[in-house]
C-alpha cells in the first residue's frame, strides 16, 4: 500500500482547506499517511511566498528535501512567485496554488476523482492549527480574488475569484450543524465581493446562512471593505446580527492617494458609519483589520489618520510592514521606497499607538511571534466581549 507525507505548512486557510482536500483524496484511494518523508511514497510539500519569512521557511523546506527529490511534489504559491529561486532547491515536480486539480495527476489509477472530495471545514493535522478546537470549523467561500492589488502577491499565486454556489455552501453549513459545531468561520482569500459573477452576493449568501440554523456564531473573515459599496443598511443590519462575532475587514490604509497608488479602491463613503452601527447594534462583535505601514511614498500624516481611524473602529489590529516583492506592480514605485528601518521604525510606533488605545495590535505571520500565545490573547479578548449585554 503506498504512503504520503505532507509536509507541514505556513499555508493561509483557504490554502490549508484545499491541502486538507489533496490529503484526503490519497486516503480516499488507499494511499496511507507516512510518519517521515524518508518512508513515503510520495512527499508533498506545500509553500507559501505571502511574506518573505514564510518564502524563506518554504525555500529551505525544499532545500532539506531535495535529496529525494524525485518523490517530492512542491505546491503552492513559491511555485509562481518566486520560481527561479524554487528551481535552485527543489529539481522535482511542481503544482502551482492556481492549479490545484493537477493534484489529480498524482494518483494516475485514482478509483475516486479529486472533483468528489467534499470541501473540508479542517485542516489536515493538529499543528495546522494556533489552538485546536474543532467546535470550530471553516468553509471556503471563494478561491482566489477579485483584485490585483499592487504589491500583493496572492492575486498571482491564487488567480481571480471563483466563487463555490450559495447551495454548496449552505449545505455544507448545514452539515456542520448536525456535527455540533458552536462557530463556522466563513473565508477564502477575498470574501467581500463574493457571488458576484455568479449571479449572487455577501448579503444574500450571509442571510441564508444566518436562516440555516440558530445554533452556531458566524466569523466573517477576509471581507475586502469594496463589498459593503451599495449594501451599507444590509451590511450594518447582518454583521450587527448578535451571532456574528467576529469580522475580518483589511483596509491598509485610509488614505485615498495611497489606496490609488496599491491600485486599490477607496474606503467606501460609508464605510466608518456602517462599523460604527454595528458596535452599537452587535457589542460583542470583534472588528479585525490589517494595515500596511511604510507602502512607497507615504507620508507620517498619513499613517496618523489611519491609526485614528483604526483605534476608533476596531478591536484588533494586525499592523505589517510594508514589502517589495519583484515582478510585482509596486516595484514600479521604488524611487518612493520607505528604507526598512524606517519601515521597521514606523510600524513598531503604529503597534505602539494602537496598544496604548486598548486594541490587540501584532505583526501577524510576517513577525516572528508566538501565533498560539496570539490566538490565545485573541480568545481572551472575545471571552470579555461575551460578556456585553
Amino acid at each position: 500500500m503506498p504512503s504520503v507525507y505532507f509536509a507541514p505548512d505556513e499555508m493561509c486557510t483557504m490554502l490549508k482547506l484545499e491541502v486538507r482536500r489533496i490529503y484526503d483524496y490519497f486516503l480516499a484511494n488507499g494511499w496511507t499517511a507516512a510518519a517521515t518523508p524518508e518512508e513515503a511514497d510520495k512527499v508533498i510539500a506545500p509553500t507559501c511566498a505571502g511574506w518573505d519569512k514564510l518564502e524563506t521557511n518554504s525555500l529551505n523546506m525544499l532545500a532539506a528535501l531535495a535529496p529525494m527529490a524525485d518523490k517530492v511534489v512542491a505546491l503552492g504559491c513559491v511555485n509562481t512567485m518566486n520560481s527561479k529561486a524554487m528551481a535552485k532547491v527543489h529539481k522535482g515536480a511542481t503544482i502551482a496554488s492556481v492549479a490545484l486539480d493537477q493534484a489529480a495527476g498524482l494518483i494516475p489509477d485514482a478509483k475516486v476523482a479529486l472533483a468528489d472530495i467534499p470541501e473540508p471545514s479542517t485542516f489536515r493535522s493538529k499543528e495546522d492549527y494556533r489552538l485546536y478546537d474543532l467546535s470550530k470549523r471553516f468553509v471556503n467561500v471563494a478561491f482566489g480574488c477579485a483584485f490585483t492589488c499592487a504589491y500583493c502577491p496572492h492575486k498571482v499565486g491564487i488567480g481571480p475569484r471563483k466563487s463555490r454556489s450559495l447551495d454548496s455552501i449552505v449545505d455544507q453549513v448545514r452539515q456542520l450543524m448536525t456535527e455540533g459545531v458552536r462557530i463556522v468561520v466563513l473565508t477564502g482569500m477575498e470574501t467581500g465581493l463574493y457571488g458576484r459573477e455568479i449571479g449572487t452576493n455577501y448579503v444574500a449568501m450571509l442571510r441564508e446562512v444566518l436562516a440555516a440554523g440558530d445554533t452556531f456564531q458566524i466569523h466573517v473573515a477576509q471581507f475586502h471593505p469594496s463589498g459593503i459599496r451599495q449594501f451599507e443598511d444590509d451590511f450594518a443590519e447582518l454583521f450587527g446580527n448578535a451571532r456574528v462575532t467576529d469580522v475580518q475587514i483589511p483596509i491598509q490604509t485610509t488614505s485615498a492617494r495611497l489606496l490609488k497608488l496599491m491600485s486599490r479602491p477607496p474606503l467606501p463613503d460609508g464605510f466608518g458609519d456602517v462599523m460604527r452601527r454595528v458596535k452599537a447594534a452587535n457589542p460583542k462583535v470583534i472588528l479585525r483589520t490589517d494595515i500596511i505601514v511604510g507602502y512607497p511614498g507615504e507620508t507620517e500624516e498619513e499613517l496618523s489618520h489611519t491609526l485614528d481611524f483604526v483605534e476608533d473602529i476596531f478591536d484588533e489590529v494586525a499592523v505589517y510592514g510594508f514589502e517589495m516583492k519583484a515582478g510585482l506592480p509596486a516595484e514600479q514605485l521604488a524611487h518612493m521606497a520607505i528604507p526598512d528601518d524606517e519601515i521597521a521604525r514606523r510600524k513598531a510606533w503604529a503597534t505602539q499607538m494602537i496598544t496604548a488605545k486598548g486594541c490587540l495590535a501584532h505583526g501577524g505571520q510576517q513577525a516572528d511571534l508566538d501565533l498560539v500565545a496570539l490566538e490565545e490573547l485573541k480568545q481572551n479578548m472575545r471571552r470579555s466581549k461575551s460578556q456585553l449585554a
